[in-house]
């Protein structure tokens, strides 16, 4: 593409124009008129078909894959190729995804002469997580004479991945995050472990039934076995990717706030974003505290899974498989769920569902399934607080009529709630009401909770 340029434009009104103007009241001027008119013609089009080899060459590269963190500054890596290693200016434009904000529309700069490659770092902001693709860089050079300007496509192939920002909002778990803090604390542990360290010779006062009866008969005098507290523990966290995660968060607003603080708290991501930063950052605490973790994801059916494992590449795997996951509008089954948790797992290990058992229809179909699970693993259930669902005399901030029907609503909510805690306390399984704000806090205070009482 070539378009006209500022210095085109004033040559015509100056030159032109003028001669034309001269030409048209003084008939003797109509010579040096079309002779002035044909001199700014032909540098005009000599200088457009001239300039067009200026572009050889010239061409934008970015990198296959840019990762980056939701809502922090980042920059993409753009690489300018100049073949020709002529000095020259040139104006760089990125065809950046709507999901993406950047600061600069376009970069205007001087290609070096002597170099054949440029490196230009191009600052952005993802707005939201997800992957996304770069397929063009714009860029514009002008030409011999500055009468116009060229413009060329250069096609690109780079995919942009933004992950979700587990710190933001989190000041509780930082110290998840930090090397010379991990948040930790000394606590006592409630009993004996019961995983095998050794045998060793017996000592008055062992129990008997810590005795190895076998090892005893072959040494012929009295053998202790040793147990140590469980290390390397499997944690799953189970996410639901159905029809009610894609609510808004915003629905489980405290209904004792007033509806213009809600609304000038603005948009509130969905509740399934809440749910993948609690399960990277629940990630996070089990690899410093030497765990196994894995991950489960489930729509209509289980469509995601991660056998559990530690370190670096791990973690990896699972914050790919959730960063660009996007709930269905879908129900569960929970059938086929717990059938799959049962044929995959068979080691004994940590649950922690992040689901919704506030419709009763899934209350009843999880309650009726959950059995066959519930005897070999640790299940710890847990769902977002619908918006009032405390019981009733539990604040005393109510003003008005309103605010007592709302309260009664919320009791009403609460109970069929904890009516299902009960239920499910019946099967050996906890049942906890999530605050959107403690989320990731809650969760790693349940997961520590179970470790400090080896119920594993």
């Amino acid at each position: 593409m070539i378009v006209p340029r500022i210095r085109l434009i004033v040559l015509i009104v100056l030159v032109l124009l003028p001669a034309t103007g001269l030409a048209a009241r003084y008939p003797d001027w109509t010579l040096p008129a079309w002779v002035a008119a044909l001199l700014v013609l032909a540098a005009a089009g000599w200088d457009a078909a001239g300039s067009r080899r200026r572009f050889d060459g010239i061409a934008a590269r970015a990198p296959e894959i840019v990762r980056m963190t939701v809502g922090r500054p980042a920059a993409i890596v753009l690489t300018l190729e100049n073949p020709r290693a002529a000095a020259l200016p040139l104006r760089v434009g990125v065809a950046l995804p709507p999901a993406f904000a950047s600061d600069t529309p376009s970069v205007l700069l001087r290609l070096p002469g002597g170099r054949e490659a440029h490196v230009l770092t191009w600052s952005c902001r993802a707005l939201q997580r997800g992957r996304f693709h770069v397929t063009a860089a714009f860029l514009e050079i002008p030409s011999y004479l500055g009468l116009w300007s060229l413009r060329r496509r250069s096609a690109l192939q780079s995919e942009l991945r933004a992950y979700p920002d587990l710190v933001s909002g989190q000041k509780q778990i930082l110290g998840v995050f930090r090397h010379a803090d991990w948040g930790w604390r000394s606590v006592r542990k409630i009993g004996k472990g019961r995983e095998f360290e050794q045998l060793r010779d017996y000592l008055p006062g062992d129990n008997y039934e810590d005795v190895d009866w076998k090892a005893t008969a072959r040494r012929r005098y009295p053998v202790t076995r040793v147990f140590q507290v469980e290390q390397s523990q499997e944690i799953y966290v189970i996410l639901d990717a159905s029809r009610l995660s894609t609510r808004d968060a915003g629905y489980v607003r405290e209904r004792r706030r007033s509806d213009d603080a809600f609304l000038e708290a603005g948009p509130a991501a969905t509740i399934f974003e809440h749910y993948i930063r609690a399960a990277l950052v629940l990630a996070l605490a089990a690899e410093k505290a030497s765990d196994h973790y894995g991950l489960l994801i489930f729509g209509a059916r289980p469509d995601g899974f991660i056998k559990a494992g530690r370190g670096r590449f791990h973690y990896n795997a699972c914050r790919e498989a959730l960063y660009n996951r996007i709930p269905q509008s879908v129900s569960p089954d929970f059938d086929d769920l717990f059938t799959f948790i049962g044929t995959h797992l068979r080691k004994r290990a940590l649950l922690l569902f992040l689901t919704h058992l506030d419709d009763p229809l899934m209350s009843e179909s999880f309650l009726r399934a959950m059995p066959l699970c519930a005897r070999q693993h640790v299940l710890m259930i847990n769902m977002f607080r619908p918006a009032g669902a405390y019981p009733l005399f539990s604040s005393a901030d109510i003003r008005t009529e309103r605010g007592i029907y709302e309260h009664l609503a919320g009791h009403m909510l609460w109970s069929g709630l904890d009516e299902t805690r009960r239920r499910l306390r019946q099967y050996g399984a906890g049942f906890a009401l999530l605050d959107k704000e403690d989320l990731c806090s809650q969760l790693i205070d349940q997961y520590m909770e179970v470790k400090q009482r080896q119920v594993l």
